[in-house]
């Protein structure tokens, strides 16, 4: 059987129709992505080369990869790896795939901490390892380290800092906030984006958040703020004056984080990129 010869532009119109078709959100940017992945070109360079021919190899792979996005599996678990605050991530079902609004406080704490921050760094449920990894990246004087209590999550966050070649600087630690007391070290700053939804939230997320992200990673009790405020207790106890609290939560939950930080910490409650109440940044009097 004679195979179809496809352009670049054809691959990437009829495998978004598919995908749509299969109620995948932003297909067309996700099939821009597993086209530029297989082909190991910027996506930016598909727009200039949308008239060239496919051969059949790399096609045969887009197929597969966008067969398989068809079924939600993820795309950053496709590709392999996930960008996150200026560094390629290996991404897997062991543990988050971090998102947006997680690399938004990245940001924020980055522009608010100069590059001669020297503290130490707790990410605490570190998971991938994306927070401190990308801290630790943008803060050189810094030093992190990731704590987490499933293995599973453990091994890829160690598996990150090699990848990102950054062992001299970032450990990863197993370490249950319920159980465990923090290492005895001074602590510049504590961060974390705990799991925080509720169980009917959870069960009205999209396909590829129930079948592939870990539950721990996501619900938490009493309504989403078990965890969250766990952390506020810690942190209360453990950080000294100056020292910094950053939290990531659900947007319902600003009012309840600012109420438990204020009398310890000052506080600040900031927006994500949606103008919803989604972080608290706040210093210890």
């Amino acid at each position: 059987m004679v195979k179809k010869i496809l352009t670049i532009l054809e691959v990437i119109e009829k495998s978004s129709e598919y995908l749509k078709k299969k109620g995948v959100p932003s297909a067309k940017c996700d099939v821009e992505w597993i086209v530029s992945s297989v082909l190991k070109r910027p996506r930016m360079e598909l727009f200039l080369n949308y008239e060239e021919v496919l051969p059949q190899k790399p096609l045969d792979q887009i197929r597969q990869l966008v067969l398989s996005r068809g079924k939600r599996v993820p795309l950053q678990h496709l590709l392999g790896t996930v960008q996150f605050g200026g560094l390629s991530l290996i991404s897997d079902s062991r543990a988050l795939i971090p998102r947006p609004e997680t690399e938004r406080l990245v940001e924020v704490l980055v522009n608010r901490l100069s590059e001669s921050f020297k503290g130490s760094i707790f990410d605490l449920g570190t998971g991938s390892g994306a927070i401190v990894l990308s801290l630790c990246h943008s803060l050189p004087n810094s030093k992190g380290f990731g704590l987490e209590k499933c293995k599973r999550a453990l091994s890829l966050a160690n598996e990150n800092i090699l990848h990102c070649k950054m062992e001299n600087r970032v450990k990863a630690l197993h370490y249950d906030w319920e159980v465990d007391k923090l290492p005895e070290i001074e602590i510049g700053l504590i961060v974390s984006n705990p799991p925080y939804l509720d169980i009917t939230e959870w069960e009205s997320a999209e396909t590829e958040v129930k079948q592939y992200d870990p539950l721990g990673a996501l619900v938490s009790k009493n309504q989403g703020t078990f965890d969250f405020l766990q952390i506020i207790n810690l942190a209360s106890a453990k950080l000294s004056k100056g020292g910094i609290l950053a939290l990531e939560f659900g947007a319902s939950h600003a009012d309840v984080a600012l109420n438990a930080m204020k009398v310890l910490f000052d506080v600040e409650i900031l927006k994500d990129y949606n103008q919803c109440r989604r972080y608290a940044f706040g210093t210890k009097r």
